[in-house]
């Protein structure tokens, strides 16, 4: 097991503990823990829960998961970066024996590798997803209070709840690495992240090029650099790139009043990242190629 993060300093104070007994579709299950809530922020605790088991469910309803139960930690960190979020698994996990074309030990998310082994990299009793927003972002966020219909109306000066979180939960699940933005290049500890080993850098900018996204998209997917980094798609929404704006885990904007879905271009970098899906059946209507529209359900297996 290697640390996917440097450590976070302890957290003191009194924690609200929430243990949510409803298990997520592939028989994966949430406990959400908040880390010092503001006290004006209190009264909006059983939504953030609720909202974020339907977003970090909506993402394992896609996985062909073996039995496990994830631990997520919510708090607000005042020394986040101004109008910023974060997702991230707490660890990573080796996955299996596998090495890169450099040698390097490859591994994935452990939210990721619980899932496809059942088997907590972290051990038990230890938060497994790390969930933080700075303070004043949080504030522009509407809590869904019906997260798993997603049918209310989005105030037009709000960020989506729902959209925030699986954005986020992505990053934790997948959409991660250990590249030096600047410079393109990994630190020379010999592990490589599932992301990182499909991400190319030309000198000035970062594309993926994993198979199964680069047959989806028609070529090597273009990744953020400037606004966010290399763990998000689109730097420039110009020309065909524009049709990656409205990716999930786009590097450009989530805009207010607006929800984002899961894509399909989404689950071909998971699938890239070998994170085990379940079989999905796209039906896109006539002359529809667009590879950012919303995934269709999984298959019933």
């Amino acid at each position: 097991m290697r640390t996917g993060f440097p450590p976070t300093a302890a957290l003191v104070g009194f924690l609200f503990h929430f243990i949510v007994a409803r298990p997520a579709p592939a028989r994966v299950e949430f406990t959400v823990t908040t880390h010092d809530l503001p006290a004006d922020v209190e009264p909006l605790e059983p939504l953030i829960r609720s909202n974020l088991v339907a977003a970090a469910s909506a993402w394992a309803e896609f996985v062909d998961a073996k039995p496990c139960r994830v631990e997520i930690g919510f708090r607000l960190d005042r020394d986040a970066p101004s109008g910023r979020g974060s997702g991230r698994s707490s660890v990573s996990a080796r996955l299996g024996d596998e090495k890169d074309a450099g040698g390097r030990i490859v591994s994935e998310q452990g939210w990721a590798s619980m899932m496809r082994t059942g088997v907590d990299p972290n051990g038990p009793g230890h938060g497994d997803i790390e969930v933080n927003f700075e303070p004043r972002y949080f504030k522009t966020i509407w809590w869904d209070p019906h997260p798993d219909r997603r049918t209310d109306r989005v105030p037009p000066d709000k960020l989506d709840s729902m959209s925030v979180l699986l954005h986020e939960l992505g990053h934790a699940l997948a959409f991660n690495g250990w590249i030096d933005p600047k410079t393109g290049r990994l630190p020379g500890d010999g592990f490589v992240s599932t992301y990182d080993r499909h991400v190319k850098f030309d000198g000035r900018d970062f594309f993926f090029v994993g198979p199964h996204a680069t047959r989806l998209w028609g070529g090597p997917v273009p990744l953020a650099r400037t606004r966010t980094n290399y763990h998000h798609v689109c730097e420039t929404p110009t020309g065909r790139d524009a049709l990656l704006k409205p990716d999930l885990m786009n590097g450009i904007v989530m805009e207010y009043g607006r929800r984002y879905d899961i894509t399909l271009l989404d689950l071909a970098i998971l699938r890239d990242c070998e994170v085990p899906l379940k079989p999905v059946v796209d039906t896109p209507a006539a002359g529809d190629d667009n590879p950012v529209r919303p995934a269709p359900r999984p298959k019933a297996r």
